[in-house]
């Protein structure tokens, strides 16, 4: 079939036109063939292979030339004229023209020409949507900075108890743990009052007995005193470690501290190391008047306070362990003088607390005091400091009002000993 052929339109003769109309159609008709002589190949046939694509464009066209119908309607009817002469697929050809300047207008209607393009969004799925609601459903971790008020919240009352100082849950004591414990209390309750607080340093959870007993502290005393003369004498620079400070022979007659003067350092070294009594009376004389209650008020200590009858204290196991949070943090500045109390906590002479735990291979920075007397009320075996073990740090305080003396020591041990067993429960 030739071109001709196969592009003449199958019109009846009863179809309605006029011969003008006719006329016109075939007219067009010589221009259509002139144009497909013209087109013939590879690009003419493709646009037979996408008559496919161009009917779907037509049908999403209708929908938005429908809302031009009024003006287009003269249009049309002259257009349905012509069209009825011309073959399918100039009609399709047509069709395309009108969808493409219709689709135009409606762009030019709806977009400015120099709008760009919106940017398509971040894509999340399912799984991202769901991790990400679980991760702002979690609580923040509790975290724990260690302060003498943060041990306010050690628990009130008699007998055993854990607690955690940073909002998360008490550690929980096995049966054998708790047991242990209240045997070795109660064995030393015999001689003397008990008190005891054991705690975690990175978290703030721990135990505690009877937290709030007091006791004759004794020399466990003289190391906290010498962490306030480091504090608020040496490091504001009111005296120095170097400088010279009067002695006192008020306490001891035999002691090497007698009158005289001596360098602050030795003072200080003497009463830790060596639990030299003139040597920290020398201090109380010196300093006790610097501002010491204040200090001891900052802290939240007022069982603490400068007292005319006695160098030592009558303290409890809280206190003791607020006096070493205290100490603990001041030994992590560089100060020359936390240095120094750093190797001398080390040093220690006497340490129950060291003999309790030296199996287990802890080191411990402690004080330790001592006392018997007639009247009860002056006895004391009492020790408190810092253990690490493991890269793990805890501050532990037992404070006893048993009497000086061996039997008091190893039940002083047991004690000491029961409750560190406790400390893999803080972790």
């Amino acid at each position: 079939m030739t071109d001709e052929n196969r592009l003449r339109p199958n019109v009846p003769a009863t179809d309605g036109f006029d011969e003008k109309a006719r006329a016109r159609a075939r007219d067009h008709l010589r221009q259509r063939q002139q144009a497909v002589g013209r087109h013939s190949g590879p690009a003419h046939a493709a646009r037979y292979e996408n008559q496919g694509d161009v009917h779907s464009q037509v049908r999403r066209a209708q929908q938005v030339a429908s809302g031009m119908a009024s003006r287009a309607a003269a249009g049309a009817r002259y257009a349905a004229d012509v069209t009825s002469s011309l073959p399918k697929s100039a009609i399709v050809i047509a069709a395309a023209v009108m969808i493409a300047i219709a689709g135009f207008a409606v762009f030019q209607c709806t977009r400015p020409a120099d709008d760009p393009a919106a940017e398509p969004g971040p894509t999340v799925t399912d799984v991202e949507a769901h991790e990400t609601e679980k991760a702002a459903a979690q609580p923040e971790p509790a975290t724990f900075k260690p302060a003498p008020d943060a041990l306010d919240g050690v628990p009130t009352g008699d007998g055993l108890s854990t607690f955690a100082l940073a909002g998360d849950d008490a550690p929980e004591l096995s049966d054998i743990q708790r047991a242990a414990i209240n045997d070795a209390v109660s064995a030393a309750k015999e001689h003397g009052d008990i008190s005891m607080v054991f705690y975690n340093l990175k978290n703030g959870k721990g135990i505690s007995y009877d937290a709030d007993t007091t006791v004759y502290g004794a020399s466990s005393f003289k190391a906290p005193y010498a962490l306030y003369v480091c504090q608020t004498q040496v490091d504001t620079g009111k005296i120095d470690l170097e400088d010279s400070c009067r002695g006192t022979s008020a306490y001891d007659p035999s002691s090497y501290y007698n009158g005289g003067s001596y360098p602050l350092s030795d003072l200080i070294a003497d009463a830790i190391v060596y639990s030299d009594n003139n040597a920290f009376g020398s201090l109380r004389d010196a300093f006790d008047s610097e501002g010491y209650d204040e200090w001891a008020d900052e802290l939240g200590l007022d069982n603490v306070h400068y007292r005319a009858d006695s160098w030592y204290p009558w303290y409890s196991a809280r206190t003791s362990a607020k006096l070493w949070t205290e100490m603990y943090s001041y030994l992590q500045t560089p100060s020359e003088a936390a240095q120094l109390l750093n190797e001398l906590t080390s040093q220690t002479e006497v340490s129950f607390i060291r003999e309790a735990l030296r199996a287990t291979g802890a080191s411990v920075q402690d004080k330790a005091g001592w006392c018997v007397d007639p009247d009860p009320l002056w006895n004391g075996v009492c020790d408190a400091g810092i253990v690490s073990l493991d890269g793990k740090t805890y501050i532990l305080s037992v404070m006893t009002g048993m009497p000086d003396g061996e039997e008091s020591y190893a039940l002083y041990e047991d004690i000491a000993s029961a409750v560190f067993d406790t400390h893999d429960a803080l972790a």
